[in-house]
């Protein structure tokens, strides 16, 4: 599970014309929806439905948001509609979105995790490049990531890669060493 901030904004018709941020709007008078989508199936679960308000405002943009903290971006797209029922004329009074992750099709990528360790003694190494590449011959860079102090491959995030079933070509840099490219792996 992971956190998710849902966060819908609202505008009105200010001295510039519509679009100008709607600030200062009460928590209260904004309801929201949100909506979980089985990315395999289509079956949708109601989270929220009408019945939670925001919990905080972002200041300057005329956001709105609450955290919904049992998402599972794995498996789920959530789809998020609010509305705002106060005095305040906005531009709108319902707003929608939608969010899961990129790239990864019906919910098939895990995370992998790949340790790059010396050899003979098996001891991590630390500030590894590592490369995913779908080719052996390297050609086609999938993902990026150095190690850790424990030898986990960890994009600029600090997320393990994710990647769906299938064959993958491991190219690992670092001034020092010598490593046999590719590291074939696979990934079920």
């Amino acid at each position: 599970m992971t956190d998710l901030m849902v966060v819908a904004r609202f505008s009105i018709s200010g001295v510039l014309g519509p679009g100008e941020p709607a600030l200062g709007l009460t928590l209260a008078e904004i309801d929201f929806w949100l909506t979980a989508v089985d990315r395999a199936t289509g079956a949708t679960t109601p989270i929220w439905t009408g019945t939670a308000h925001p919990s905080f405002e972002i200041d300057n943009v005329g956001g709105y948001g609450s955290i919904y903290t049992g998402a599972d971006l794995d498996d789920y797209n959530y789809f998020v509609s609010a509305s705002y029922d106060g005095v305040t004329v906005l531009d709108q009074h319902w707003v929608n979105g939608g969010v899961g992750l990129a790239n990864v099709p019906i919910g098939t990528a895990v995370e992998f995790t790949y340790t790059v360790v010396d050899t003979p003694g098996g001891n991590p190494i630390e500030g590894v490049k590592v490369e995913i590449h779908l080719n052996v011959a390297g050609t086609d860079v999938y993902w990026v990531g150095w190690t850790d102090a424990l030898g986990v491959s960890r994009d600029g995030n600090g997320n393990k890669p994710r990647l769906d079933p299938g064959t993958y070509y491991f190219f690992r840099k670092k001034g020092g060493y010598n490593f046999n490219n590719p590291d074939t792996e696979v990934v079920t």
